[in-house]
């Protein structure tokens, strides 16, 4: 309770500074409303208050549906105000406020094509049906490096830590520079790099297609943000290399380089560093993943995919040492006006030293087991990701593209592990050598017929080989009741995967557009599968020898096979302000798994599907979408021989595995209003599994053996979250909160439970930006998590308070920090706390080529993170340790 008390105490400080700091610069408001010569609202008028004295920052407001305007201006200053739409002359006039004023405007229509060019060239944003364009010279203050700090200054732009940028509430899924694709459309490496100076235009287009044609035909939820670099020079290149070392000989080396010209566009950006800095993050994978067509979904991702040693490796973040090594290239071209090349490579090489310390406890109706566990590993990855395309548009009515990406993978891993559990102690050596290949194709041709009919068709060929290989060295045995082991002084155990997969996915879709308000959409398709895996165990013995395990019932040889034939047909129709398309697919599935015990089977499944959009106004928009889902589960869930996951988990597969069924049922809101400052987000999900596939689980001990089987009913679950977003002035505040609340079956030791889990998170923020002195984001996150089961009720929180701080200041430093506290707590009442902080100091000198950095990682000198987990009969504490205390000097040379 001190705690609590002594914190709110610090933040109300810091309100009543920001206040105070406010209240030296009174303003008051003008507002009214925009209308036409016949008092027509004009809704997304722009009006821009620029002051005489440069000293005083500018204001600006956007017009809403109802014509309606608020600017704040302060006190006894003069702004010259212009107000602008497009198809209207500009309006201009001069103000200096004593109070809250009132003034409405009527615009007349522009007599010739000069006024709208002027007026398209000054409007600060414009919004044309889902498309709003921002010129960012308007918003920016000189003070901006990086795109970054341009999009934070943006009305209704979001960047969040991670790179990740969201606009009015909505993510953007796709990065463009120039029209074309930024390594890949992640938006991380391009807001993190492309200098603020380089940058003229922020478009962002909802409801994104890249064929511009089937926009309207094919529905798209996607959002993208599309970077217009200026254009004062034909040719040009600009970047920049930031290259330091610090306490301990820790360095780092940045360089990033970019070169555009009408025709050619060449990025280049590298990262060496021992700091623990990831250029290359998890989301940026699974963002490269995610497909490489236009059109149509990654063929691998239709079915259940399992999460590689490159993603996992990626998504991890906390290390004793760390040495990165990335390279990313990116060179596109237009060899002619119907004809675009384009092709990036991305190469990286990380050292990682991580430790862990655990107790784990293992939970049934009869006992509970616990394992104290420290492992201390060494890893190396190397992985290089390369994709190029061509895209062939002869003419506006026709798009023909290919793409193809290779990615090759690389994962070495040393654990060192003591585990004791039962008053056992065991040590073990683990070695793990991943070596993988992926290869994807895709081709696609869209050709629109006529005004009424358009197809598209694509070929998509999916290729992977993984052949990890496992050894483990042990003082004592392990899986004593599975594993025929042979007694030796050190038991040296090994286990050799091989995994190839070949997908082959044809589509042809065919949209029949009746009339104005009635579409007929037409799918035929075919997606093959062939997953051959096998895996083989054995005990190496001292003299040379080898103990298979194949007569204890392990060692697979499994050819898999999956062929889903389907039509699909879908009508989409609109009825005033709603949108609607309703349809079905039927899938026949065949499949067959040769192994010691073979089963083939086929049947039909019908999916139906129905998406409703409202359109309330352009402002505010209403969802609901709903599918009947079918998911057939990884390969080695129908592997029907037993196979070591690790030195206490074991897993059995089973050949007789059907398809997954479930209902996905989405409703969500948004709504923005640029009049009030406040953006609006709310959804809620519901599945429902009808057929799902769980883990028959048999415990002994610490020990697990795995079975999975098809079970009726097992699941349900709803996600809820809603945000909302509010400007007042200088200051924003935000609402985030989600819950999650899930039924589910475990079946444990052959007896059925039904467990729930619960998980809520709410998070309160609040901004500043001020054109002069500090800016906070001030927030404070908490979650809680709830699993009951018959057994046993578990329930933890984590408490987050948090605080960034930007400031530009004597001109020339601009100092960069962050705060975050966690503090966890059970139902025990057992607390763990830690703390982060990272600070930033830079001196660049206005016209100067040269900036000087102080950067320090850590500062407050924590040893390590803490973290809790709990599964259905699991429960994990955690002490994770990180990288220690570094103060960096860096130089940055900017080209």
């Amino acid at each position: 309770m001190k705690y609590i008390i002594k914190k709110i105490k610090f933040y109300i400080l810091i309100l009543i500074f920001l206040m105070g700091y406010v209240s030296f610069s009174q303003s008051y408001s003008l507002n009214g409303v925009v209308t036409d010569s016949l008092q027509n609202p004009l809704s997304f008028t722009n009006i821009l208050a620029k002051p005489t004295n440069p000293e005083v920052e500018m204001a600006f407001s956007i017009a809403d549906e109802q014509g309606r305007y608020k600017l704040v201006l302060e006190k006894d200053r003069e702004y010259l105000v212009s107000v602008s739409f497009l198809g209207f002359q500009p309006y201009i006039f001069k103000v200096k406020l004593t109070k809250n004023s009132k003034k409405d405007i009527r615009l007349k229509p522009s007599n010739n094509e000069l006024d709208e060019v002027i007026v398209i060239s000054e409007q600060p944003v414009r919004v044309r049906e889902d498309t709003i364009t921002y010129k960012t010279d308007v918003f920016k203050t000189g003070e901006e490096r990086k795109l970054r700090q341009v999009l934070k200054k943006l009305p209704g732009v979001e960047v969040d830590k991670n790179g990740g940028v969201t606009v009015n509430g909505k993510k953007v899924n796709k990065l463009l520079v120039d029209g074309k694709d930024f390594f890949g459309g992640g938006t991380k490496l391009g807001v993190e790099n492309i200098p603020a100076e380089a940058v003229d235009e922020v478009e962002v287009i909802d409801n994104y297609n890249e064929i511009g044609f089937l926009k309207g035909l094919s529905d798209s939820d996607k959002m993208a943000m599309n970077i217009k670099l200026k254009k004062g020079k034909k040719k040009f290149a600009f970047g920049n290399v930031e290259a330091g070392g610090g306490t301990d000989k820790h360095y780092i080396l940045h360089p990033n380089l970019f070169y555009y010209s009408p025709k050619t566009a060449i990025n280049f950006i590298a990262d060496l560093n021992d700091i623990g800095v990831k250029s290359f993050t998890i989301g940026d994978y699974l963002n490269f993943e995610g497909g490489i067509g236009k059109m149509f979904t990654d063929p691998a991702s239709y079915f259940s995919l399992q999460n590689d040693d490159l993603s996992a490796f990626l998504e991890n973040q906390d290390f004793k040492a760390s040495t990165n090594r990335f390279a990313a290239g990116q060179v596109a071209h237009t060899f002619f006006k119907k004809l675009d090349f384009s092709a990036y490579s991305i190469f990286a090489n990380t050292d990682t030293d991580t430790q862990t310390q655990s107790i784990t406890t293992y939970i049934t109706d009869t006992s509970e087991n616990k394992e104290l566990k420290s492992v201390n590993s060494s890893l190396n990855n190397q992985f290089l990701i390369t994709k190029i395309s061509l895209d062939y548009v002869p003419n506006f009515k026709e798009d023909l593209s290919y793409s193809g990406y290779l990615k090759t993978n690389t994962n070495n891993r040393e654990n060192d592990i003591q585990t004791i559990s039962q008053s056992l102690t065991d040590d073990f050596l683990t070695f793990n050598q991943v070596d993988a290949l992926t290869v994807k194709q895709n081709m696609e041709w869209h050709k629109k017929l006529s005004v009424k009919h358009t197809f598209s068709t694509t070929v998509n060929y999916y290729f992977n080989k993984n052949d990890p290989k496992t050894n483990w060295l042990t003082n004592k045995a392990f899986l004593p009741e599975l594993l025929p082991l042979i007694d030796e002084e050190t038991y040296n155990i090994n286990q050799i995967k091989n995994r190839k997969t070949h997908n082959l996915d044809l589509l042809f879709k065919y949209y029949w557009v009746y009339n104005n308000t009635n579409h007929i959409y037409t799918t035929i398709g075919n997606n093959y599968l062939n997953d051959m895996f096998s895996t083989y165990e054995f005990q190496k013995l001292q003299n040379g020898d080898t103990n298979d395990f194949e007569k204890a019932g392990f060692g697979n040889d499994l050819n898999f096979s999956l062929n889903d034939v389907y039509l699909g047909l879908q009508h989409k129709f609109k009825i005033g302000i709603a949108t609607i398309k309703y349809g079905a697919s039927m899938h026949h599935y065949n499949w067959n798994a040769d192994q010691k015990i073979d089963f083939s089977k086929s049947k039909n499944v019908l999916l139906p599907d129905f998406l409703a959009k409202i359109k309330i106004s352009a402002s505010e928009k209403i969802n609901l979408r709903y599918n009947l889902k079918s998911r057939f589960s990884g390969v080695s869930n129908y592997a029907n021989r037993m196979q070591i996951q690790s030195y206490s988990t074991a897993k059995i597969g089973n050949e007789q595995l059907e398809n997954e069924l479930y209902h996905a049922v989405r409703l969500w809101y948004t709504k923005f209003s640029m009049y009030r400052g406040i953006i609006l987000n709310a959804s809620i999900s519901y599945n429902k599994k009808l057929k799902g596939i769980k883990n028959e689980t048999l415990l002994s001990g610490i020990n697990r053996l795995y079975h999975p089987i098809l079970l009726d009913h097992p699941e349900d679950s709803w996600m809820i979250s809603a945000g909302v977003r509010k400007s007042l002035n200088k200051f924003t505040l935000k609402f985030n909160g989600s819950s999650n609340l899930s039924h589910y079956t475990q079946i444990l030791n052959t007896e059925v439970y039904k467990n729930k889990s619960n998980s809520h998170r709410l998070k309160l923020e609040l901004s500043t930006n001020f054109k002069k002195g500090p800016n906070f984001d001030i927030g404070y996150s908490k979650r809680f998590n709830k699993l009951i089961t018959p057994t046993n009720e578990s329930n933890y929180t984590f408490d987050e308070p948090y605080i960034n701080l930007e400031y530009n200041f004597l001109n020339d430093f601009y100092l960069k920090a962050d705060y975050m506290r966690t503090t966890f707590k059970d139902n025990t009442d057992h607390k763990n706390i830690y703390e982060i902080a990272n600070a930033e100091l830079e001196y660049h000198k206005e016209d100067s080529m040269w900036s000087f950095k102080i950067k320090g990682t850590n500062i407050l000198g924590i040893d390590y993170k803490n973290d809790t987990r709990i599964s259905d009969f699991i429960t994990s504490e955690s002490r994770t340790y990180i990288l220690p205390r570094i103060w960096l000097f860096t130089i940055v040379y900017k080209i």
